[in-house]
């Protein structure tokens, strides 16, 4: 991806599977559902695309779970929200493209915007009770996959996701999707090991109602820690040691961060490689980041930014938390 922050978005989230494989996925019937257009796999490729669409709803729809299935072995999938102003769906690239992160892609929107981000290719998930996630009528969407082809011959994956909606009036809070941590500090030596922690502070008063860490193949460990607003106190709330498949954390009850409060990262890995690995979207390069959900103080929605973030409509987009050693 490209240096500076917007290199970040490769994150957001490998092999491959035979070519003429079916994903299984039932429709819902209180939703809808979405299937990827069609682009090879090279063998032997990393392959990310972006593909621009507009969602099937002719009016706002509160969504309470989600379901994901891609090709065993695929790398992450992201939903991004374009954050734009233009409607003319002719300015917008056709059908899947090259691209990190879908960063450069719109005309005014040059970073999208999170919507959900998943890691975990046969992913389905419900939000606790009272929350849900809401989509705009016709809400124009990019669709960001990631694959590695491993196999020898070329494949043409096959992803569907399903929405899942929220039965009427039972909807208090309304979700965001998340991406912080560190994308400068990673210099992983030659045949060594090396660790960060990243300190990520809230912007905005918020309730954390999903986490899971965020790493590439050579990663070994990670956990997330919530520093409680005496500043110096630090409550461990998850570890995970298996890159391919962190779990994801749901708390109960939910963990509430007052503006100014601050969440760590703390990531580790062993190079195998005889060259340095830094930080970047490829699964051959390494990344740090803690994914999830969050709700809003009064379901507040005007815009967040703040030094460790990117300016957003919605949802959080953090990839300068500093780096401690502390």
């Amino acid at each position: 991806m490209r240096t500076g922050p917007l290199i970040l978005l490769g994150v957001l989230l490998a092999l491959g599977t035979d070519a003429g494989a079916r994903t299984r996925l039932k429709k819902p019937k209180r939703g809808f559902q979405v299937r990827t257009a069609p682009f090879t796999v090279a063998p032997s490729q990393d392959l990310e695309v972006c593909e621009y669409r507009r969602l099937p709803i002719d009016k706002p729809m509160d969504v309470s779970s989600f379901e994901l299935r891609m090709p065993a072995g695929a790398h992450h999938f992201v939903i991004w929200s374009y954050g734009g102003n233009i409607q003319d769906d002719s300015k917008f690239p056709k059908g899947p493209v090259p691209s990190v992160g879908c960063s450069g892609l719109a005309p005014d929107d040059f970073v999208p915007q999170v919507l959900i981000p998943i890691q975990t290719p046969n992913a389905r998930f419900k939000f606790p009770e009272g929350v849900a996630l809401t989509l705009e009528p016709h809400q124009q969407v990019w669709l960001n996959s990631h694959m590695r082809n491993g196999g020898p011959e070329p494949i043409v994956p096959d992803t569907r996701f399903n929405f899942y909606r929220a039965r009427k009036g039972t909807v208090q809070h309304h979700a965001q999707g998340l991406i912080v941590g560190n994308m400068t500090a990673i210099d992983v030596p030659a045949g060594g090991d090396q660790t960060i922690t990243a300190e990520w502070t809230a912007p905005v008063a918020m309730t954390l109602i999903q986490l899971a860490t965020h790493q590439h193949r050579l990663g070994t460990y990670a956990n997330i820690e919530i520093v409680r607003p005496d500043g110096v106190t630090r409550d461990k709330v998850y570890e995970n040691s298996d890159w391919e498949h962190p779990w994801a954390f749901w708390p109960e009850p939910a963990i509430h961060l007052d503006a100014g409060q601050k969440m760590r990262i703390t990531c580790t890995w062993h190079n195998t490689d005889d060259h340095a690995i830094h930080f970047g979207p490829k699964t051959t390069d390494e990344m740090c980041f803690i994914l999830g959900f969050y709700y809003r103080d009064g379901d507040a929605t005007d815009p967040v930014g703040g030094p460790q973030c990117l300016p957003a409509r919605r949802g959080l987009l953090c990839p300068l938390a500093p780096a401690v050693t502390d």
